[in-house]
C-alpha cells in the first residue's frame, strides 16, 4: 500500500501535470541505455582475507568527448578519483565532472546507484547525446584502502551507430593514493601518488576471478529525456506521465530520478523539471 506521504505527493503531481501535455519534436540524436552492474565479489569467488560488509559505493561517471578522461590505467588519479577510491565519497568527483561539463567536455554527471551488499546487482537507465559518446564510470570496492572498479572511454557510438549491447568484466584497480595492502588497512597516504594500476593478479586478488560485470543495452534511439518513459519515444505526453505515476505509486525505483534510493518529492520535482524542458 502507498504510504500517506507518497499518496499526498501522488495527488499533487496529478494536479499539476494537466498543463504539461504538449507535443515535442522527435530527437534522434540521443539514445537511452539500460545499465546493469552485476557484482559477483564474494567469499566464494575471492576467499583471500575477504572482508565483512562487502559493498560498492555509488557508481558515478559521465558521458563525454574524446577531449576528456575521467581515469585510465597508468595515469595519476585526480583528487576526485582518490576520494572515491578511498572513502566512497563522490563530492569532489562530482565537482570535477561539473567543471568538465562547464567546459563543454562532458554532458552530465551520471549517478547510477550502489550495491549495499555484494554479491548483488542494480539497474538504471540513462540518456546520452551523440556529441558526448564516450562513457566512463567508477565505483569503490568497499572496504578497501583505495581500490575500485570501472570502465573508461567506452565508445557508445562506434562508426556513427549506437552500440546495441556492451559487456565488461570488472577487475580491481588501485588508485595509487594509499599504501594499504589489505581490505582493512589503516590510512597510509602515498606522496607523490603512483599511477593507477590493475591489481587483479596481486594479493588479495591473486588467482581469483572477475569481481563482476557492467552491462549496457540500447533501449531506444528515440528517447529524448529521462521523462520520456513511454512510446511513442521522442514525444512527451500523458503516457510518459502515466508511466512515472504508476512507477512512483508502486514503489518502483525506476521513478527514483535523482538516484538517492528513495521515492519522494525530489523525484517528482525532477520529473516535472525534465518534462517541462521538453525534447531538445
Amino acid at each position: 500500500m502507498m504510504s500517506k506521504n507518497r499518496q499526498r505527493i501522488y495527488s499533487r503531481i496529478l494536479l499539476v501535470t494537466g498543463a504539461l501535455f504538449a507535443p515535442n519534436a522527435l530527437a534522434q540524436e540521443q539514445a537511452e541505455y539500460r545499465f546493469e552492474f552485476i557484482a559477483e565479489w564474494s567469499q566464494e569467488t575471492h576467499p583471500t582475507s575477504f572482508p565483512n560488509n562487502p559493498h560498492f559505493s555509488p557508481v558515478i561517471g559521465t558521458n563525454h568527448s574524446a577531449d576528456f578522461h575521467l581515469w585510465e590505467p597508468n595515469a595519476i588519479a585526480s583528487n576526485g578519483i582518490e576520494r572515491m577510491a578511498e572513502t566512497g565519497s563522490n563530492t569532489v568527483l562530482t565537482s570535477e565532472l561539473s567543471a568538465a561539463i562547464d567546459f563543454g567536455l562532458a554532458e552530465q554527471v551520471l549517478t547510477l546507484g550502489s550495491i549495499s551488499s555484494s554479491p548483488g546487482d542494480l539497474n538504471r537507465n540513462f540518456i546520452v547525446h551523440r556529441d558526448y559518446p564516450l562513457l566512463s564510470l567508477v565505483a569503490m570496492i568497499a572496504p578497501s584502502p583505495d581500490w575500485f572498479v570501472g570502465i573508461h572511454d567506452v565508445n557508445l557510438r562506434p562508426d556513427g551507430v549506437w552500440a546495441q549491447e556492451l559487456s565488461f568484466d570488472l577487475y580491481a584497480y588501485d588508485s595509487g593514493t594509499d599504501a594499504g595492502t589489505n581490505y582493512s588497512s589503516s590510512n597510509s597516504d602515498i606522496t607523490p601518488h603512483l599511477p593507477i594500476e590493475n591489481i587483479s593478479g596481486i594479493f588479495p586478488f591473486t588467482g581469483t576471478t572477475r569481481i563482476g560485470t557492467f552491462h549496457l543495452t540500447l533501449e531506444s534511439e528515440a528517447s529524448c529525456s529521462l521523462a520520456d518513459l513511454a512510446e511513442p519515444f521522442g514525444d512527451l505526453n500523458f503516457f510518459d506521465v502515466s508511466v512515472f505515476l504508476n512507477a512512483f505509486a508502486s514503489g518502483d525505483l525506476s521513478a527514483d530520478l535523482n538516484a538517492d534510493g528513495d521515492l519522494n518529492f525530489f523525484d517528482v520535482s525532477e520529473f516535472l523539471s525534465i518534462y517541462t524542458q521538453g525534447c531538445p
